[in-house]
């Protein structure tokens, strides 16, 4: 979460009411807690929210079960709002997407700031093409394409993503789940920005644990994009 606060402290917010777009079990929305922000935490899966709910870290973060394209918060309360992780890539639709930016937007206060993280071109056809294994805090999460036959941009890939928890000493947990992923293009992120009534400020490219200016699809595999509220709210 250090990109994300360090971004937000870059380009600047009116005040630090925070809420995180599809938190999952919390874990983003308390490490955003720790950098100083007043956090409010969405989710569509009810069972995410009941497990964040459950943490004695997050006490004081109050969590909402909701879908991006229709946010049970009230307009203009959040000076800054970020999705983490994956979330956007599992809107199928345009008319959903334009609603999951538009929803944004209403959110936040005057000269509030979003933050979305985006997977790459690039990561879509390491994905697509080969198993790709990444550790966790307590194991680690294979991801294998189901239909290995080319990725094209603006299109989908689906996975099964076997996810592997350490119980005890040599015992494993093991969980199966499927995945339909859409990749966002560079000009359909921005369509969703703009649509929204957003103004764009930044993206930038993740290679190598830092972020960099600008995007290139050939060198990294995630993004961040970074638009802001006007100044006044109609």
């Amino acid at each position: 979460m250090n990109l994300f606060s360090d971004l937000l402290k870059e380009f600047g917010t009116p005040g630090e009411r925070l809420v995180d777009l599809g938190c999952g079990t919390g874990n983003s929305s308390v490490e955003l807690q720790k950098c100083g922000y007043r956090v409010t935490g969405v989710d569509l899966s009810p069972a995410m929210v009941s497990a964040a709910e459950g943490k004695e870290e997050m006490q004081e973060i109050d969590f909402f079960v909701g879908g991006l394209a229709d946010l049970p918060l009230p307009s203009a309360k959040f000076d800054a709002a970020i999705s983490a992780g994956e979330v956007f890539h599992y809107i199928s639709g345009d008319e959903e997407l334009d609603a999951a930016f538009a929803e944004a937007a209403r959110v936040l206060a005057p000269n509030g700031l979003l933050i979305v993280e985006v997977n790459t071109e690039l990561a879509f056809r390491v994905l697509s093409q080969a198993p790709n294994i990444r550790s966790s805090d307590d194991g680690f999460i294979c991801f294998s394409p189901l239909a290995p036959a080319g990725f094209s941009p603006g299109g989908t890939i689906d996975l099964k993503v076997d996810s592997f928890a350490r119980v005890e000493g040599d015992l494993w947990s093991r969980s199966v789940t499927r995945h339909r992923l859409r990749h966002l293009t560079h000009e359909r992120i921005l369509e969703g920005i703009v649509s929204a009534g957003l103004e764009f400020v930044s993206v930038r490219g993740f290679h190598g644990g830092a972020l960099e200016d600008g995007l290139d699809n050939g060198r990294h595999p995630k993004a961040l994009y970074v638009a802001r509220r006007a100044d006044s709210v109609v």
